[in-house]
Protein backbone atom coordinates (compact mmCIF):
# COMPACT_ATOMS: atom_id res chain seq x y z
CA UNK A 1 0.00 0.00 0.00
CA UNK A 2 1.24 3.14 -0.78
CA UNK A 3 1.51 6.27 1.49
CA UNK A 4 -0.57 9.43 1.32
CA UNK A 5 1.06 12.42 0.34
CA UNK A 6 1.82 15.00 3.39
CA UNK A 7 -1.53 16.48 2.69
CA UNK A 8 -3.07 13.20 3.16
CA UNK A 9 -1.29 12.42 6.11
CA UNK A 10 -2.58 15.30 7.64
CA UNK A 11 -6.35 14.42 7.24
CA UNK A 12 -5.97 11.11 8.28
CA UNK A 13 -4.37 11.85 11.48
CA UNK A 14 -7.27 14.41 12.22
CA UNK A 15 -10.08 11.92 11.10
CA UNK A 16 -8.39 9.33 13.33
CA UNK A 17 -8.20 11.42 16.36
CA UNK A 18 -11.76 12.15 15.50
CA UNK A 19 -12.65 8.57 15.47
CA UNK A 20 -10.84 7.84 18.93
CA UNK A 21 -12.47 10.70 20.77
CA UNK A 22 -16.11 9.40 19.20
CA UNK A 23 -15.32 5.91 19.99
CA UNK A 24 -15.02 4.16 23.49
CA UNK A 25 -11.33 3.22 22.18
CA UNK A 26 -7.93 4.61 24.13
CA UNK A 27 -4.54 4.23 24.04
CA UNK A 28 -2.89 3.27 27.44
CA UNK A 29 1.16 3.87 27.93
CA UNK A 30 2.90 1.36 28.77
CA UNK A 31 6.62 1.02 30.53
CA UNK A 32 9.24 -0.77 28.94
CA UNK A 33 12.38 0.18 30.68
CA UNK A 34 10.61 2.87 32.49
CA UNK A 35 10.04 4.57 29.20
CA UNK A 36 6.24 5.08 28.19
CA UNK A 37 5.43 3.36 25.04
CA UNK A 38 2.39 2.83 23.35
CA UNK A 39 1.55 -0.34 21.93
CA UNK A 40 -1.04 -2.13 20.18
CA UNK A 41 -0.99 -5.93 19.31
CA UNK A 42 -2.94 -7.53 17.37
CA UNK A 43 -4.65 -3.83 17.08
CA UNK A 44 -5.34 -3.69 20.92
CA UNK A 45 -3.68 -1.68 23.69
CA UNK A 46 -1.96 -4.59 25.06
CA UNK A 47 1.62 -5.18 26.08
CA UNK A 48 1.45 -8.84 26.78
CA UNK A 49 1.71 -11.62 24.22
CA UNK A 50 1.20 -15.71 24.55
CA UNK A 51 3.99 -17.19 26.78
CA UNK A 52 3.65 -19.95 23.70
CA UNK A 53 4.32 -17.12 20.66
CA UNK A 54 7.26 -18.31 18.56
CA UNK A 55 8.79 -15.08 18.02
CA UNK A 56 9.11 -15.17 21.60
CA UNK A 57 10.09 -18.56 21.80
CA UNK A 58 12.33 -19.01 18.34
CA UNK A 59 12.72 -15.98 17.37
CA UNK A 60 10.09 -17.14 14.55
CA UNK A 61 9.32 -13.91 13.03
CA UNK A 62 10.37 -10.33 11.20
CA UNK A 63 10.81 -6.63 12.22
CA UNK A 64 11.32 -3.14 10.80
CA UNK A 65 12.23 0.02 12.60
CA UNK A 66 10.61 2.91 10.90
CA UNK A 67 11.67 6.91 11.06
CA UNK A 68 8.61 9.46 11.77
CA UNK A 69 9.29 12.66 11.16
CA UNK A 70 7.07 15.38 10.54
CA UNK A 71 4.73 13.13 11.91
CA UNK A 72 4.74 11.08 9.00
CA UNK A 73 6.50 7.43 8.55
CA UNK A 74 9.92 8.04 6.02
CA UNK A 75 10.33 5.28 3.37
CA UNK A 76 7.08 3.59 4.85
CA UNK A 77 6.70 1.96 1.39
CA UNK A 78 10.51 -0.20 0.90
CA UNK A 79 9.72 -1.15 4.70
CA UNK A 80 6.47 -2.93 3.73
CA UNK A 81 7.66 -4.20 0.67
CA UNK A 82 11.13 -5.64 2.68
CA UNK A 83 8.69 -6.90 5.28
CA UNK A 84 6.21 -8.89 2.67
CA UNK A 85 9.16 -10.56 1.26
CA UNK A 86 10.48 -11.58 4.51
CA UNK A 87 6.88 -12.95 5.28
CA UNK A 88 7.48 -14.96 2.08
CA UNK A 89 10.58 -16.08 2.58
CA UNK A 90 9.70 -17.78 6.13
CA UNK A 91 5.69 -18.51 4.96
CA UNK A 92 4.52 -15.91 7.16
CA UNK A 93 1.05 -14.67 6.06
CA UNK A 94 1.43 -11.65 4.86
CA UNK A 95 -0.10 -8.44 6.59
CA UNK A 96 -2.25 -6.06 5.24
CA UNK A 97 -0.93 -3.09 4.80
CA UNK A 98 -3.70 -1.20 4.80
CA UNK A 99 -4.09 -1.63 8.39
CA UNK A 100 -0.46 -1.54 9.51
CA UNK A 101 -0.74 1.88 8.02
CA UNK A 102 -3.71 3.19 10.16
CA UNK A 103 -2.47 1.47 13.20
CA UNK A 104 0.99 3.28 13.39
CA UNK A 105 -0.81 6.33 12.19
CA UNK A 106 -3.56 6.30 15.17
CA UNK A 107 -0.05 5.72 17.34
CA UNK A 108 2.04 8.66 15.97
CA UNK A 109 -1.16 10.81 15.99
CA UNK A 110 0.34 14.30 17.48
CA UNK A 111 3.69 13.05 17.62
CA UNK A 112 6.15 15.10 14.74
CA UNK A 113 9.01 12.76 15.14
CA UNK A 114 9.62 8.74 17.41
CA UNK A 115 9.77 5.66 16.03
CA UNK A 116 7.80 3.26 14.74
CA UNK A 117 8.42 -0.70 15.14
CA UNK A 118 6.55 -3.48 13.78
CA UNK A 119 7.10 -6.79 14.26
CA UNK A 120 5.37 -10.10 12.95
CA UNK A 121 5.38 -13.27 14.78
CA UNK A 122 4.61 -16.86 13.43
CA UNK A 123 1.68 -16.43 16.40
CA UNK A 124 0.99 -19.38 19.49
CA UNK A 125 2.19 -22.44 18.90
CA UNK A 126 2.94 -25.45 20.36
CA UNK A 127 6.29 -26.62 21.70
CA UNK A 128 8.97 -27.88 18.99
CA UNK A 129 10.62 -26.06 16.13
CA UNK A 130 7.93 -27.88 13.52
CA UNK A 131 5.06 -24.73 13.25
CA UNK A 132 1.86 -25.80 12.96
CA UNK A 133 -0.66 -24.84 10.16
CA UNK A 134 -3.00 -23.22 12.51
CA UNK A 135 -0.65 -20.99 13.37
CA UNK A 136 -1.65 -17.32 13.07
CA UNK A 137 0.09 -14.40 12.53
CA UNK A 138 0.80 -12.09 14.99
CA UNK A 139 0.66 -7.82 14.57
CA UNK A 140 2.76 -5.69 16.85
CA UNK A 141 3.54 -2.07 16.67
CA UNK A 142 4.65 0.18 18.95
CA UNK A 143 5.61 3.85 19.32
CA UNK A 144 8.61 4.69 21.22
CA UNK A 145 10.28 8.39 21.41
CA UNK A 146 12.94 10.13 19.18
CA UNK A 147 16.64 8.96 20.39
CA UNK A 148 19.12 11.68 21.03
CA UNK A 149 21.55 12.01 18.60
CA UNK A 150 24.80 14.01 19.02
CA UNK A 151 25.06 16.48 16.13
CA UNK A 152 28.92 15.85 16.55
CA UNK A 153 28.26 11.98 14.98
CA UNK A 154 27.51 14.18 11.73
CA UNK A 155 29.87 16.29 12.00
CA UNK A 156 32.84 15.23 13.44
CA UNK A 157 32.33 11.45 12.83
CA UNK A 158 31.90 8.00 15.17
CA UNK A 159 34.34 5.87 16.82
CA UNK A 160 33.57 2.14 15.34
CA UNK A 161 34.73 -0.79 17.70
CA UNK A 162 35.38 -4.15 16.25
CA UNK A 163 33.30 -6.98 17.85
CA UNK A 164 34.24 -10.24 17.97
CA UNK A 165 31.45 -11.92 17.33
CA UNK A 166 31.10 -12.96 13.68
CA UNK A 167 28.20 -12.75 11.63
CA UNK A 168 27.08 -16.45 10.84
CA UNK A 169 26.00 -17.49 6.95
CA UNK A 170 22.97 -18.23 6.21
CA UNK A 171 21.99 -18.06 2.55
CA UNK A 172 18.26 -18.22 3.34
CA UNK A 173 17.82 -15.33 5.53
CA UNK A 174 20.62 -13.51 4.38
CA UNK A 175 19.41 -9.76 3.79
CA UNK A 176 16.49 -10.20 5.82
CA UNK A 177 15.23 -8.58 9.23
CA UNK A 178 14.64 -11.49 10.90
CA UNK A 179 13.17 -11.64 14.88
CA UNK A 180 16.23 -13.24 15.90
CA UNK A 181 19.01 -10.57 16.68
CA UNK A 182 21.11 -12.39 19.17
CA UNK A 183 24.69 -12.06 17.46
CA UNK A 184 23.69 -8.35 17.42
CA UNK A 185 23.17 -8.50 20.88
CA UNK A 186 25.94 -9.89 22.17
CA UNK A 187 28.26 -8.05 19.92
CA UNK A 188 26.97 -4.46 21.32
CA UNK A 189 27.41 -6.40 24.84
CA UNK A 190 31.19 -6.31 24.06
CA UNK A 191 31.73 -2.32 25.10
CA UNK A 192 30.60 -0.44 27.40
CA UNK A 193 32.42 2.88 26.45
CA UNK A 194 30.03 5.52 25.16
CA UNK A 195 32.72 6.85 23.23
CA UNK A 196 31.96 3.91 21.00
CA UNK A 197 28.70 4.60 18.33
CA UNK A 198 28.51 1.62 16.70
CA UNK A 199 30.92 -1.42 16.27
CA UNK A 200 31.94 -3.48 13.19
CA UNK A 201 31.10 -6.45 12.52
CA UNK A 202 33.26 -9.53 10.61
CA UNK A 203 32.16 -12.83 9.10
CA UNK A 204 33.48 -15.95 10.50
CA UNK A 205 36.49 -15.69 7.11
CA UNK A 206 37.35 -12.29 8.59
CA UNK A 207 34.72 -10.30 6.27
CA UNK A 208 33.44 -7.12 6.98
CA UNK A 209 29.68 -7.93 6.43
CA UNK A 210 27.86 -4.59 8.86
CA UNK A 211 27.48 -2.89 11.68
CA UNK A 212 25.23 -3.84 14.45
CA UNK A 213 22.40 -1.80 13.67
CA UNK A 214 24.19 -0.28 9.90
CA UNK A 215 24.95 -1.02 7.01
CA UNK A 216 28.95 -0.10 5.86
CA UNK A 217 30.02 1.59 3.29
CA UNK A 218 34.14 2.34 1.79
CA UNK A 219 35.82 4.85 0.05
CA UNK A 220 39.03 3.30 -1.57
CA UNK A 221 41.43 5.25 -4.15
CA UNK A 222 37.93 7.29 -4.42
CA UNK A 223 36.24 4.33 -5.59
CA UNK A 224 32.73 3.20 -3.29
CA UNK A 225 32.54 -0.37 -2.25
CA UNK A 226 30.02 -1.89 0.52
CA UNK A 227 30.36 -5.50 1.38
CA UNK A 228 28.38 -8.59 -0.09
CA UNK A 229 25.16 -9.31 1.43
CA UNK A 230 24.32 -13.05 -0.43
CA UNK A 231 25.59 -14.79 2.49
CA UNK A 232 24.44 -13.27 6.00
CA UNK A 233 23.56 -9.50 6.92
CA UNK A 234 20.91 -7.16 6.53
CA UNK A 235 19.96 -5.41 3.00
CA UNK A 236 18.81 -2.12 4.95
CA UNK A 237 16.41 0.42 3.41
CA UNK A 238 18.99 3.22 3.63
CA UNK A 239 21.66 0.93 1.91
CA UNK A 240 20.13 0.51 -1.53
CA UNK A 241 19.07 4.55 -1.09
CA UNK A 242 22.75 5.45 -0.60
CA UNK A 243 23.66 2.98 -3.44
CA UNK A 244 20.91 5.18 -5.63
CA UNK A 245 22.26 8.47 -4.97
CA UNK A 246 26.17 7.63 -5.47
CA UNK A 247 25.64 6.50 -8.55
CA UNK A 248 23.56 9.68 -9.62
CA UNK A 249 26.69 11.28 -8.31
CA UNK A 250 29.12 9.63 -10.60
CA UNK A 251 30.65 7.39 -7.92
CA UNK A 252 28.82 3.93 -8.14
CA UNK A 253 29.28 1.49 -5.35
CA UNK A 254 30.30 -1.80 -6.08
CA UNK A 255 29.29 -4.74 -4.08
CA UNK A 256 32.79 -6.54 -2.67
CA UNK A 257 34.17 -8.87 -0.39
CA UNK A 258 36.13 -6.43 1.93
CA UNK A 259 38.85 -7.82 3.83
CA UNK A 260 39.56 -6.02 7.28
CA UNK A 261 43.36 -5.08 5.93
CA UNK A 262 40.76 -3.05 2.85
CA UNK A 263 38.90 -1.49 5.52
CA UNK A 264 41.53 -0.02 7.53
CA UNK A 265 43.25 1.20 4.54
CA UNK A 266 40.28 2.44 3.21
CA UNK A 267 40.36 6.18 2.71
CA UNK A 268 36.86 7.39 4.06
CA UNK A 269 34.67 5.01 6.00
CA UNK A 270 30.49 5.90 6.51
CA UNK A 271 27.73 3.93 8.21
CA UNK A 272 24.08 3.83 7.72
CA UNK A 273 20.39 3.00 8.56
CA UNK A 274 17.35 4.19 7.72
CA UNK A 275 16.83 5.98 11.36
CA UNK A 276 20.24 8.20 11.80
CA UNK A 277 21.18 7.91 7.77
CA UNK A 278 24.70 8.41 7.55
CA UNK A 279 27.59 8.84 10.38
CA UNK A 280 30.72 9.35 9.08
CA UNK A 281 33.29 7.22 10.74
CA UNK A 282 36.31 9.10 12.49
CA UNK A 283 38.24 6.17 14.36
CA UNK A 284 38.41 2.61 14.25
CA UNK A 285 41.07 1.03 16.19
CA UNK A 286 44.44 3.13 15.45
CA UNK A 287 43.39 4.42 11.98
CA UNK A 288 41.76 7.91 12.19
CA UNK A 289 39.97 8.80 9.28
CA UNK A 290 40.58 12.47 8.55
CA UNK A 291 38.76 13.08 5.30
CA UNK A 292 34.79 13.28 4.88
CA UNK A 293 35.00 14.54 1.37
CA UNK A 294 33.39 12.33 -0.74
CA UNK A 295 31.11 10.86 2.70
CA UNK A 296 29.27 14.71 2.70
CA UNK A 297 28.62 14.88 -0.63
CA UNK A 298 26.80 11.45 -0.54
CA UNK A 299 24.81 13.23 3.07
CA UNK A 300 24.03 16.19 1.53
CA UNK A 301 22.35 14.74 -1.91
CA UNK A 302 21.15 12.31 0.45
CA UNK A 303 19.23 15.14 2.43
CA UNK A 304 17.62 17.05 -0.64
CA UNK A 305 17.13 14.00 -2.34
CA UNK A 306 15.09 11.21 0.51
CA UNK A 307 11.84 12.41 -0.71
CA UNK A 308 12.03 10.87 -4.30
CA UNK A 309 12.17 8.11 -2.33
CA UNK A 310 8.56 7.98 -0.22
Amino acid sequence: MRQPSRHGWHVLRVLIRLTGFMSSHYYVLHKVNGTAVMILIDGKSENTIPADDRGLAYGDGLFETIKIQNGRPILWQSHIDRLVKGCRVLGLQEPDGRKLFEECTQLTAGSEKGIIKIMLTRGSGGRGYKPDDTCVTRRIVSFHRWPEIPEEYYTHGINLYKCTTPVTDNRLLAGLKTLCRLEQVMAQREWAEPDYAEGLMLDNNGLVIEGTRSNIFVFIDSKLYTPVLAKSGIRGIMRDIVMDIADGLGMPAQESDISHTMFIEADEVFVCNSIFMVFPVAKYLDKQFDSFVQTRMIMNSLESNISRYE
